[in-house]
């Protein structure tokens, strides 16, 4: 380039110094006319295929610029989800001293709701009996602890599970007792990053059952497992029902009766079971799936799912992943609004409670307000004009101590000093096995703190997944949940329920001429329902708890009707309720389904409580022809 600009300089001088007329400045020169279109394009033409000597080079490199491809960068893919990853934690030995060894596991995959099993292994070395306390504190002030008390046999080895809530993502773990110096560990949870499963097994065998390998660093994994041994595995229900699926990859005569209780109900309440080497009676162990369950799909069982992997890894691997990693009770509570929110009347996600007298009365404190206002203003002034200034020393005080007893008195005539509360549920009766598999969610508020609430094994207490921190004590003493604190003074408070009850609850039809009799024992009014009854749909209208009625078949064009109308939840509890395609799917013969009044069939319907509205929803067997 350098070069091509001398040689033009060069030849510009020479011409300067030969012209006779350097001095003299040459005539304008007339102006062009116009070129045609024609002409200018040949002359671009000439310009493009004879360059200047001194812009040669220049016009070859713009060109050459121009025409070479622009090399593509390639986008980043981001890494697909492979393999799993072992989220089961390490075992930490506490100091042996006092002839007790203690272990506990830390780093441990955490439960998404409901309650994470914190594995302890105990030992006691002496030839006598040993009590001992478990207990589990949150970091932060003020943090409620999780106890377990237990007393171990001599010279017994003995793996138990502390049960802590979800919301508690890691804490101060401690060992007490009499005659034993006090010991502590800090433990963490692991958050689950893909689906939570829980295995009873070894990491081998689900391996051989899924044909999974373990995920690498670099590409996030299929589903978070942890490993635990059926043997040692809990028997609370609470201890299940926060992980989305539940997978047995050892042979189910290795599994003990209790831990098979808990996954049936677990799988009925809505959770999904994975069976990697299903036993010839699955029936009986699962006696609610069909007489011929699917082997390549997830079998409908109560509100939740079984899949029984019988042909080969692939479609159990299949089944695995294709668990929803959001997967939730069929009902769910709502907590408060977060503290940054300006707005405290409404909670979470702008939703409204289940209780109209949860929000402050805000019209009555208005009106208060304004004639407080009348009374100390211009009330004042004449006060003063009359009697002097030192009468409103003794007048304001007097208004403003008589406004404070009007506002008290109409909170204890509006709410006095019982606990309200409205219910929801949804219900599947197991007429043949005298149990009802219980979804419920209830909202709670109380003047007073309400004492000490005890849930049964197979209950769990489910707090709002989104609750910012826990402030319930919890002890879980006799393999139920004792709850302290579980509903705070003139506070609104949301709480679900997930229980397997017995009951003795049915709905009895025998047949009267051309009809159908229907005898409600339910134990609760019927508001409005159906029965399908030899092939012939019959609508049940308001029935009170004990009282017969005869219904009469509806319409043919009714029978293929869906029931989806019966069991429309009111409008409040629509964002409260998932999809429940099993509860909804058409009527078989000899069931039905209703909607009951009252406080349902869960363990916390038991409350003393003033009842502000309940609505249930049932579905079961028929007791009759």
């Amino acid at each position: 380039m350098r070069r091509g600009f001398s040689g033009a300089w060069g030849l510009l001088l020479a011409l300067l110094v030969s012209s006779a007329g350097l001095a003299q400045s040459p005539p304008a020169p007339p102006a062009p006319a116009p070129a045609s279109p024609q002409e200018e394009l040949t002359e671009e033409l000439l310009l493009e295929e004879v360059p200047d000597a001194g812009t040669e080079e220049l016009v070859e490199t713009e060109a050459t610029a121009v025409e070479a491809p622009v090399a593509e960068v390639p986008e980043e893919e981001e890494p697909r989800p492979s393999g799993y990853a072992d989220s089961t934690g390490n075992l930490e030995n506490l100091d042996d001293a006092d002839g007790l060894r203690v272990s506990v596991r830390a780093g441990t995959l955490r439960a998404e709701r409901g309650y994470t099993p914190v594995e302890v292994v105990l030992q006691n070395s002496d030839n006598v009996p040993r009590p001992v306390q478990l207990s589990f504190r949150g970091y932060g002030s003020g943090s409620p602890t999780t106890r377990r008390a237990l007393e171990l046999a001599p010279r017994q080895r003995l793996t138990t599970h502390l049960l802590v809530p979800a919301a508690v993502q890691s804490g101060t773990f401690s060992v007490e007792g009499p005659n034993l110096r006090t010991r502590t560990a800090g433990v963490y949870l692991d958050d689950p990053s893909a689906t939570s499963t829980l295995v009873l097994g070894a990491s081998k065998a689900f391996e051989a059952s899924t044909g999974m390998g373990r995920s690498d660093d670099n590409s996030p994994p299929q589903v978070n497992t942890r490993f635990l041994s059926a043997q040692d595995a809990p028997r609370e229900l609470a201890a299940y029902v926060g992980y989305d699926v539940v997978m047995v990859t050892e042979e189910a005569t290795s599994v003990p009766a209790d831990v098979w209780a808990v996954l049936e109900n677990y799988a009925a309440l809505g959770g999904a079971l994975l069976l990697a080497k299903p036993p010839r009676d699955v029936g009986q162990r699962l006696p609610m799936l069909p007489e011929r369950p699917a082997s390549k799909e997830w079998n409908a069982y109560g509100f939740g799912g079984v899949y029984l992997c019988q042909d080969g890894p692939a479609n159990c691997a299949l089944a695995l992943s294709a668990v929803s990693a959001e997967s939730a009770p069929p009902l769910h509570a709502v907590g408060p609004a977060p503290r940054w929110e300006t707005s405290r009347a409404a909670l979470r996600g702008g939703e409204s409670p289940l209780l109209p007298n949860a929000l402050a009365p805000v019209g009555r404190f208005l009106v208060l307000i304004f004639l407080f206002s009348l009374v100390v203003g211009p009330g004042g002034l004449i006060l003063a004009r009359r009697k002097g200034p030192a009468a409103m020393l003794i007048g304001v005080p007097a208004v403003a101590i008589v406004t404070c007893l009007l506002i008290i008195g109409d909170s204890l005539l509006g709410d006095g000093f019982v606990t309200h509360s409205s219910r929801y549920s949804y219900t599947f009766l197991d007429r043949p096995r005298d149990r009802a598999i219980t979804s419920a969610v209830a909202g709670y508020y109380a003047n007073l703190a309400s004492e000490k609430v005890q849930m049964p094994s197979m209950g769990v207490l489910l707090a709002p997944g989104d609750v910012d921190e826990w402030t319930v004590e919890v002890d879980w003493a006799g393999g139920g949940m004792v709850a302290d604190g579980f509903l705070p003074s003139r506070t609104y408070t949301e709480w679900g329920e997930l229980a397997v009850v017995p009951t003795r609850a049915r709905l009895v039809v025998r047949r009267e001429g051309a009809g159908v009799r229907v005898q409600n024992a339910l134990g609760a009014p019927i508001e409005s329902g159906a029965i399908q009854v030899a092939g012939k749909r019959y609508l049940l209208r308001e029935l009170a708890d004990g009282a017969e009625t005869l219904v009469t078949e509806v319409l043919r064009e009714a029978v293929e009707e869906p029931i989806d109308k019966h069991v429309a939840p009111p409008v409040g509890m629509k964002r409260r309720t998932q999809e429940l395609e099993d509860f909804t799917r058409a009527l078989p013969d000899q069931s039905f389904v209703v909607r009951l009044g009252g406080r349902g069939f869960a363990p916390l319907a038991s409350l003393p409580v003033e009842m502000h509205e309940g609505v249930h929803f049932v579905r079961g067997q028929v007791d009759g022809p």
